[in-house]
């Protein structure tokens, strides 16, 4: 693991602000702020989960600031392929073809934030933005289901397009949800297909929310 030299300037403004979010829990008409969402948090900082988006990025922007959204433990037993009850207008075949109707690891409560495209990209640079492995930005295929059913709110509306990573073996995968008057539906891309997605339609994307 590495190690940083801390200065004194900077131990006074991370004290300050620990500080800080203590004042702001105890509060006794209640914490402005959700103590859950600083235990997340504060866990991905303990375990050096961050994620430094490049300063010229110019090609996503987030949708919520101040606000974060959690998707539930998941067991990683369900799939896209097989989540007909949430994908009612439709699910790509694709992930039959691809053999990636796969179940994955088990999750623990996670933290995402929804980004919206402001320039035209290819999947691999909008995700190539935030500086860290791949691994670091992939959502399971339970929890993309997950979302799907508890935070549709967030998606993308209009048929344009709301894009997750996710991971099968040692393969990268875009899955692509997209809403309509009957519902939704879900389709997969392969990450490095040099497809550009435009900006045009503010197509949305989800990841992990790592400390910037």
């Amino acid at each position: 693991m590495a190690k940083f030299n801390v200065t004194g300037e900077q131990h006074f403004s991370i004290s300050g602000q620990i500080l800080e979010i203590q004042r702001q829990i105890r509060l006794k008409g209640g914490s402005p702020i959700d103590p859950e969402l600083v235990q997340l948090a504060l866990q991905d900082i303990i375990e050096g989960k961050f994620i430094h988006i490049k300063k010229d990025n110019s090609i996503l922007c987030l949708v919520l600031i101040g606000k974060s959204i959690i998707i539930d433990d998941c067991d990683g037993s369900e799939t896209l392929a097989n989540a007909n009850e949430i994908f009612k207008v439709g699910i790509d075949e694709d992930f039959e073809n691809y053999g990636i109707n796969n179940p994955g690891n088990a999750t623990e409560k996670t933290v995402v934030v929804v980004h919206k495209m402001v320039k035209d990209a290819t999947s691999a640079q909008m995700f190539g933005l935030f500086g860290t492995d791949l691994d670091k930005l992939c959502l399971t295929q339970h929890q993309i289901k997950n979302f799907c059913k508890k935070h549709s709110n967030w998606l993308r509306a209009d048929g344009y397009a709301t894009l997750f990573l996710f991971k099968v073996r040692d393969r990268f995968f875009v899955a692509d949800v997209r809403v309509s008057f009957d519902g939704l539906r879900v389709d997969v891309d392969k990450f490095k297909n040099g497809y550009v997605w435009s900006a045009e339609n503010a197509h949305r994307v989800v990841v992990p929310q790592l400390i910037v």
